[in-house]
């Protein structure tokens, strides 16, 4: 709890030297666009490891079936809660690493949790890097692509397995944002995670491949804004590398009560080469507040805003749900408590509690209180690093909220 609550440095790379060495990479494509740096993530970033928990809980959870959430969350948690260390290398900031216990995982599960760190601090160091560029102090939500506007994939204990076929490809996460200069506008920028072990040679074939994925989806004739990242878990270190497909111009579009109900029965084919920007806008908005409604077990708002795709994948059950304070305001969610060696692991999945109340309001409600809510994150402090660790917080902008406390 110590250690996940602690403020570390996650090492990592985003300069020229990268984006050469991207380009000569074996399986590097050329893309329209030029590649380039991205924006706040040269040299690696500050964190706190249950940020990256948090984000990982948060973008996979529509992946799941009811039947399996429970199990997953316990899982995830339980499992990775003891997978980092601090590591001081003679520098001013202490470097995240491996623990022991995480350096032991072999064979299939190492892959599984490269895997699954690459989503979660993938998630993060995106949500930093559109925040650097052009959405500090905005709501942020994250969309899965394949979970909740394609049909492409069955979904077992988290994975995903293709139905057919498919030759294109394309990324796995939207972020969502509104445009700063219009506030019922937004924005889509797409992202791919890597998760590679092994070899730094490979994580270099693996972000030239991210890349040539960010290409897979064209909205009005153009690719969108994106970011690739590779997480990689190697021996006892945690690093990432990052690279940004420039875009000189970022278009936005309109979302009300209006267009967003017309894209209630979007669904992301496979055949479909360019899609209708406001269309997908406005779907990628419904998914993300849905997406945010399935985290805190608000099912009356997931059935409110899922694109139809999403809502039937998805089979949830009413669970209770609580209020509880944070440092971020009051909020609302479910809660799971998990024994561990005498102790209670309590685990709460939650949004804030003003925005949860507009879930089922109009669309302009919602986006007022994720503005309310992203503005007031932005203006608080990141919770200090306590000698008491039982309690943990983390928020994101666009308004979930994740604890971890000791009973």
């Amino acid at each position: 709890m110590h250690v996940v609550g602690s403020h570390v440095r996650l090492h990592g790379s985003s300069d020229a030297n990268l984006v050469q060495r991207v380009r000569q990479a074996p399986n590097f494509v050329p893309t329209r666009k030029a590649l380039s740096v991205a924006a706040g993530l040269d040299g690696g970033i500050i964190l706190r490891p249950v940020e990256g928990l948090h984000w990982l809980s948060y973008a996979t959870s529509p992946r799941y079936q009811d039947d399996l959430l429970d199990l997953y969350m316990h899982w995830a948690l339980v499992r990775y809660i003891g997978l980092f260390k601090r590591r001081n290398d003679g520098s001013a900031d202490s470097a995240l690493a491996i623990s022991q216990p995480g350096q032991r995982i072999r064979g299939n599960q190492r892959r599984v949790t490269s895997e699954e760190m690459g989503i979660g601090f993938g998630a993060l160091l995106a949500n930093h890097w559109f925040a650097q560029t052009g959405a500090a102090g905005l709501p942020i939500g994250i969309v899965d692509v394949d979970a909740a506007l394609g049909d492409r994939y069955i979904f077992a204990g988290g994975s995903r397995h293709p139905v057919r076929a498919v030759a294109d490809r394309r990324p796995g996460y939207l972020l969502i944002a509104p445009d700063p200069t219009a506030r019922r506008r937004y924005r889509v920028r797409a992202l791919e995670c890597k998760g590679p072990r092994g070899t730094a040679s490979y994580a270099m074939q693996q972000l030239a491949s991210a890349v040539d994925q960010l290409a897979g989806i064209s909205v009005g004739g153009r690719t969108p804004p994106g970011l690739a990242v590779s997480t990689i878990t190697a021996n006892n270190q945690m690093s990432y590398l990052a690279i940004d497909p420039g875009e000189e111009e970022e278009p936005s579009y309109e979302v009300n009560s209006a267009t967003i109900e017309q894209a209630a029965s979007f669904q992301l084919e496979d055949d479909v080469t360019d899609v209708p920007p406001a269309l997908l806008t406005n779907a990628s908005v419904r998914a993300s507040w849905a997406t945010l409604a399935d985290f805190s077990g608000n099912l009356t708002a997931l059935d409110r805003w899922a694109p139809a795709v999403m809502r039937r994948r998805l089979d949830r059950q009413q669970r209770r749900r609580v209020t509880f304070d944070t440092p971020f305001g009051t909020a609302r969610g479910t809660s799971v408590t998990v024994g561990l060696d005498g102790q209670r692991l309590n685990v709460r999945y939650a949004i804030d509690q003003m925005i949860d109340q507009q879930m089922t309001h109009s669309p302009e409600a919602i986006a007022d209180a994720q503005f309310v809510f992203a503005e007031r994150l932005r203006g608080s402090q990141s919770p200090a690093e306590e000698t008491d660790s039982s309690s943990l917080y983390s928020a994101t902008p666009d308004g979930s909220i994740f604890s971890l406390s000791l009973e």
